[in-house]
């Protein structure tokens, strides 16, 4: 199954996310939806750092590396 960003972003509209940097020193920021975790993403950097969105469910977390993160900045763009 391909992975579908607006689908992504309209389905994880209430979850709680997370945002982790790959940089040595850096915690984790939280947020209310996956699309403001997007939008944190995008602001600070994840166009040229590795990052790692994680969306809190609760039986399962879903992670989206860095290719996907960048999928779902394209997304929001074309969305907005």
């Amino acid at each position: 199954m391909a992975f579908d960003p607006i689908k992504a972003l309209t389905n994880y509209a209430d979850a709680e996310c997370s945002v982790q940097f790959w940089v040595a020193g850096t915690e984790a920021s939280v947020f209310a939806s996956l699309e403001e975790a997007v939008i944190f993403a995008r602001d600070n950097g994840a166009g040229w750092k590795d990052v790692e969105i994680t969306v809190h469910l609760e039986h399962e977390d879903i992670v989206y590396a860095t290719g996907k993160t960048r999928t779902l900045i394209e997304a929001l763009r074309r969305k907005s």
